[in-house]
């Protein structure tokens, strides 16, 4: 029997102590595998640091939180002066297309002067000159010269002549002049 206990004996420590290894290990890996330990130690360091850490974090954050402030306020600020340029030209707009209907409105007085009798014969002259060119020479010499100079020559020659240059002159010049044409 003394055999039989001698084994017990032995069988108990050889047992325990392998599992109480095991399980030494299994903590060990478990605690620092992951980068973090399950249990910290009371006078580990890094709560420390992650706490500076942290702080330069959050000043670093307030710091660019502070200038996306102050950028929506300068952006706010330029939108309210780009908001009041609008309207101030929305209102010279309206003032101006006020002065347009005005002036639309308002009968050309023509005046009986001296100087307005010299002109008139002086574009009588010019219109003469035109009548007796061909209307493809005027067309040619027209196609040069803007609409509204046209006008006032072009509106004293009969409608055969003027309809001769006018169909020998560009297409996009004609339009133009016959549109000022019919306003007249």
């Amino acid at each position: 029997m003394s055999e039989n206990k001698s084994s017990k004996q032995w069988i108990l420590p050889l047992l325990i102590i392998p599992l109480l290894l095991l399980l030494f290990t299994a903590y060990l890996v478990l605690n620092y595998a992951n980068g973090r330990p399950i249990f910290s130690l009371p006078f580990a360091s890094e709560e420390v640091t992650d706490s500076k850490v942290t702080s330069s974090k959050n000043s670093e954050i307030e710091q660019r939180l502070k200038l996306a402030n102050a950028e929506v306020k300068k952006l706010r600020a330029k939108t309210t002066d780009q908001a009041e340029l609008i309207q101030a030209k929305e209102q010279e707009v309206v003032r101006l297309i006020a002065e347009r209907d005005r002036l639309k409105n308002t009968p050309a007085t023509p005046a009986t002067t001296g100087t307005d009798k010299s002109a008139s014969k002086k574009t009588a002259d010019v219109t003469d000159v035109y009548a007796e060119m061909t209307p493809k020479d005027a067309a040619n010499i027209f196609n040069e010269l803007s609409p509204t100079e046209v006008v006032s020559i072009i509106k004293e020659i009969d409608a055969e002549q003027q309809a001769a240059i006018i169909a020998k002159m560009d297409p996009k010049k004609a339009a133009a002049l016959t549109q000022l044409l019919a306003v007249q």
